[in-house]
């Protein structure tokens, strides 16, 4: 009698377990196919301003197009990374100017779900993915970007309990939401900005030099970086790959003149790069920051003679020592430049002195050049997200 009952009370826990698991649903398998399934809305905002009526060069935040959400994908895995839990999710059937969109019934399993989600990415890019690993090293690539199409990329979230069988909320503010994220989930750029903004001369140290006037033909950047990973597990981290350098074309001008008097104050170049590191990282190759290349022209005068020379500056090697607390080219930043041209920039060439007419092959001139750089981030939302 007394083995008979501890039998019975054994299979009535058994029942009771099992049960508890139905309710959960999240059965003891690893297996995506032998889990219940789920559905994820989520609710996310491009990383800026909350108004996007306002385009403008004097407004950083704000150029037309650079908050579209034109498509979203997103990818949910198990929590351990090691299998992907359903197809990607994939729809052009959305579009927002202002950065914010809810997409509702992404197909999902009941488990701790890693979800990685992604805006502008193209179609397919993600078809061949069967792992979280295999997520993380998929890369963007620069010459995807465009001012209405950037693409952007939440951080990674994992869920800290099983997501039901149902509904699952992300960014909500009327529903219960995975890890209590109530506002809609930060979209932070892929690409960072960089232009040239403003542009003097600081001669009046120099007789040779006073008063007289810079014209720039033309800006390059080099050692631009062509491409990203998609995401990074910790908030707005690094993306930044081996190799994937370039040189963009060189952007050549007729008539950008000035001078102290006569400032160049508006924006007359602007690229967009990816991140780049300035850092001593045994990991890449830091000899190759990313720079801008500016062939100026001191014009001449009825005393003296014209003077080009090469400019190369570092983008941001200076920035540990400011607020933003990072010196390389980060993702989701602006980097507006502006040029000092000094009395080291150029000698001051009187027109008695003998022009060589074949000074054979030699290498262009470089001069000093001070170069101003204000560091303006395109948002953020900041949230508090668990990550893996």
């Amino acid at each position: 009698m007394k083995i008979r009952n501890i039998l019975i009370a054994g299979l009535s826990l058994l029942a009771v377990v099992g049960c508890s698991n139905d309710d959960n649903g999240n059965s003891e398998t690893n297996n995506p196919s032998e889990m219940k399934s789920a559905k994820l809305n989520i609710t996310v905002k491009a990383s800026g301003p909350t108004s996007a009526t306002k385009a403008d060069d004097d407004d950083p935040n704000a150029l037309a197009g650079e908050k579209n959400i034109n498509n979203i994908q997103v990818i949910t895995f198990n929590n351990d990374g090691s299998q992907i839990l359903a197809t990607p999710y994939y729809s052009n059937n959305v579009f927002s100017a202002d950065g914010e969109i809810t997409v509702t019934g992404i197909a999902t399993k009941a488990t701790k779900a890693v979800i990685a989600i992604i805006a502008n990415a193209p179609s397919g890019a993600f078809d061949d993915v069967t792992s979280y690993d295999g997520f993380k090293a998929k890369m963007a690539q620069l010459s995807d970007q465009s001012q209405s199409n950037l693409t952007m990329s939440a951080q990674i979230i994992t869920a800290t309990t099983s997501l039901t069988s149902g509904e699952n909320y992300l960014g909500y503010s009327t529903q219960s939401n995975i890890n209590n994220l109530n506002t809609p989930i930060e979209l932070t750029r892929l690409a960072a900005r960089i232009e040239l903004v403003g542009a003097t001369t600081n001669f009046s140290s120099k007789a040779a030099l006073d008063g007289r006037t810079v014209r720039i033909n033309s800006i390059q950047v080099i050692n631009e970086k062509t491409a990203s990973l998609f995401v990074s597990t910790t908030y707005w981290g690094p993306v930044l790959v081996a190799d994937n350098y370039s040189n963009t074309a060189v952007n050549t001008f007729t008539n950008l003149t000035f001078n102290a008097n006569s400032p160049l104050v508006t924006t007359v170049y602007r690229q967009y790069v990816m991140e780049n590191t300035n850092l001593n990282n045994p990991l890449f190759d830091s000899t190759k920051p990313t720079q801008v290349v500016v062939n100026a022209t001191l014009l001449a005068t009825s005393d003296y003679q014209a003077e080009t020379k090469s400019f190369v500056a570092t983008i941001n090697p200076n920035g540990l020592l400011q607020p933003w607390k990072h010196n390389y080219v980060k993702r989701n930043y602006i980097y507006r430049l502006s040029f000092t041209f000094g009395p080291n920039s150029f000698t001051g060439i009187p027109n008695s002195t003998p022009i060589n007419p074949d000074p054979g092959p030699v290498p262009a001139e470089t001069g000093d050049l001070d170069v101003q750089v204000q560091v303006v981030g395109w948002g953020p939302v900041n949230q508090n997200i668990i990550i893996e």
